[in-house]
């Protein structure tokens, strides 16, 4: 993979709307693969489906019994897969809806929230840079723009900033693993 391909979180010299600087983005630890479950945390308090203070230990208190050991196994060392997302999102009051297309586009529809697994350039405290696998909250479209405004979890990434869309297109694409590109809207279950 190369970097040329990575998302860089805050490229973008567009600034983040002013509706989303004060969203309260849910931080995972720099030495965890639980990006997944934040993007959930964060997704669940914008949309009402979790009061403000819901955290983590919260939505994983609320999984069924083998739920919970396979996911809480996972989170130190290799992520979530799709079930667990979904699992994870049941128990946060969201439902997923992963469309068949898998085309840049969807992200530019109007009031939709969308989770994705993009490749992102992460750059250490020490000034250390590595490109990784990581979920992202895709917030909103700026047409006039052509960004994205992205909601991050990792500690190290701004909690809120505006990417632009080619590049996100490109980092999301690049990201897959096998099959198409990973992107899932998610929304209040009631």
């Amino acid at each position: 993979m190369t970097s040329g391909r990575a998302l860089v979180p805050g490229s973008s010299s567009v600034a983040v709307p002013r509706r989303w600087r004060s969203l309260r983005v849910s931080k995972q630890s720099d030495d965890d693969y639980a990006c997944g479950l934040h993007c959930i945390v964060t997704a669940a308090r914008h949309l009402g489906a979790a009061v403000e203070t819901a955290g983590p230990r919260r939505i994983l208190n609320a999984l069924p019994s083998p739920h919970a050991s396979r996911i809480q196994a996972r989170l130190p060392t290799i992520g979530l897969f799709e079930k667990d997302i979904r699992t994870l999102a049941t128990a946060a009051g969201l439902a997923v809806y992963r469309p068949n297309t898998h085309e840049a586009s969807q992200f530019q529809e109007p009031g939709w929230l969308w989770m994705a697994f993009v490749l992102v350039k992460f750059t250490a405290p020490t000034g250390a840079e590595s490109d990784e696998r990581h979920y992202v909250l895709v917030l909103d479209h700026l047409a006039d723009e052509g960004v994205l405004v992205i909601a991050d979890p990792h500690p190290w990434n701004p909690p809120v900033y505006c990417v632009a869309l080619d590049a996100f297109a490109s980092a999301w694409r690049v990201a897959k693993t096998k099959g198409p590109p990973w992107a899932a809207a998610l929304y209040r279950r009631d």
